[in-house]
């Protein structure tokens, strides 16, 4: 087989899970013609968006293991995606609506933010909404059509609702942008969410760990030089920190403590 691109040799090896069960990552390599850590970065990613459950060596089908995707993916490098949410409560408003999107990294946000009161939280999260559900913020979900895998409200009613907001911060995720002028994510309804909130925020900071640089996703929602904050780890290559930095602020957390 040729090589192909990122995308396209991630799409073929969800074919291979969802055919056989299982794949290996020796056997993958092989296929593809590329490298064992091109396909650990391909399964790291598969893994991250909840289409497959990594294991040693390989990966399996993620809907063998029952709940919704997102629940396995909250405690993938928790101690990452906490120290970056850390660093983005530099960024909360001391006045003035909050809004927090979907995904793992997110719900961390939301621990965080539970500790806290006196903030108003719009949110498209149902497991960000759960997080918040016992603090002292008052919480505010978009409504919509749910997505049960990534436990998201999406469609028609979530983009209306964002549409008639004007939020302070908005904090926001990406499945990756390898390939991309900006973050991006892998289903265009999510991308649709994304959009409606970006023009709609005094600020938008995008949180992610750096293997986000080198993994790719389907849709873009939103140019760097849209974007006020990237806040990733200390890891980004140096190549992609310098082309984004040129247009927007990129903080880099040291995270080797985390490790």
């Amino acid at each position: 087989m040729g090589k192909l691109i990122a995308a396209e040799r991630q799409k073929e090896i969800l074919k291979k899970v969802q055919e056989y069960g299982s794949v290996k990552i020796s056997q993958l390599a092989s296929t593809f013609d590329v490298s064992m850590e091109t396909i650990r970065r391909d399964l790291a990613y598969l893994d991250d968006i909840g289409a497959v459950q990594k294991t040693h060596g390989g990966a399996t089908s993620a809907f063998e293991f029952g709940g919704a995707p997102i629940e396995s993916r909250i405690s993938k490098d928790s101690d990452i995606k906490r120290k970056l949410c850390e660093k983005a409560l530099d960024y909360l408003p001391s006045s003035g609506v909050i809004y927090i999107d979907c995904g793992s990294t997110m719900t961390h946000m939301a621990q965080l933010l539970s500790k806290q009161s006196g903030h108003t939280i719009v949110t498209s999260s149902l497991s960000v909404a759960n997080t918040l559900i016992h603090s002292d913020n008052t919480t505010i979900l978009t409504g919509g059509q749910l997505d049960p895998n990534n436990l998201s409200m999406e469609g028609f009613q979530t983009t209306n609702f964002i549409n008639n907001l004007k939020v302070a911060v908005s904090f926001l995720g990406t499945n990756g942008f390898e390939q991309h002028k900006g973050p991006a994510v892998s289903a265009f309804a999510d991308a649709q969410t994304k959009q409606s909130i970006v023009p709609n925020s005094k600020q938008v900071i995008v949180i992610s760990d750096s293997s986000k640089a080198t993994t790719s996703a389907l849709i873009q929602y939103a140019n760097w030089k849209d974007i006020d904050c990237f806040i990733t780890d200390n890891h980004l290559p140096s190549s992609i920190y310098q082309k984004i930095s040129e247009v927007t602020t990129v903080i880099l957390v040291d995270i080797d403590e985390a490790n």
